[in-house]
């Protein structure tokens, strides 16, 4: 029989590519969490710190299906759009502040990063999807509802990394907080 491997490269998904979408996804989205968690400490927004951590820790533990991975791109949405509100006032930030603000931006490269592989492995998945005939997909869509989920979904997951990335070092910038090196060049590698 053929390998995964060749599966894949025939360009029909299957559950291995699914698992490794998924697996980049929450690696990405769980950086996200992360430098939102900081973030909001910089900004005092307690109650979005206490929901950040807690779909952090609900997307490491334990199988990761659509409806998990659903909630945590809603929590991480309203968390920041809390941030936002905060980024919008413009205001003076203490040394601790700026500290977890740092730590924020470490962690919004990391998602980056992993955005970047999530790109291309996700138009793969996407493209491999189409090649399914009717008789794969009535058996095998059921089975790959999570990796089709992550692949439609990560054009614009990534779109708002990015731009939730630039906004965040424009402020940083602004507010002489310092900025990763490697920040810009990860960036670039997502639009």
């Amino acid at each position: 029989g053929a390998t995964a491997t060749e599966a894949s490269a025939a360009g029909a998904p299957d559950e291995a590519a699914q698992d490794a979408l998924v697996r980049r996804f929450v690696a990405s989205q769980s950086h996200s969490l992360a430098a939102q968690t900081s973030f909001a400490k910089a900004f005092g927004l307690a109650e979005q710190v206490q929901l950040l951590e807690a779909e952090r820790q609900a997307l490491s533990s334990g199988a990761v299906d659509v409806s998990k991975m659903k909630k945590s791109v809603s929590v991480s949405e309203a968390a920041q759009a809390a941030i936002d509100e905060r980024v919008a006032a413009q205001p003076e930030l203490s040394a601790e502040s700026k500290q977890y603000y740092t730590e924020g931006l470490v962690s919004l490269i990391a998602s980056a990063a992993e955005g970047q592989k999530l790109s291309g492995e996700a138009s793969n998945f996407a493209g491999g999807m189409k090649n399914l005939g009717a008789a794969q997909m009535a058996t095998l869509g059921r089975k790959l509802v999570a990796g089709a989920w992550v692949a439609k979904e990560s054009p614009g997951y990534l779109k708002g990394l990015y731009d939730t990335s630039k906004s965040a070092m424009t402020f940083a910038r602004a507010s002489k907080i310092k900025v990763p090196g490697n920040a810009d060049a990860m960036l670039d590698g997502l639009n």
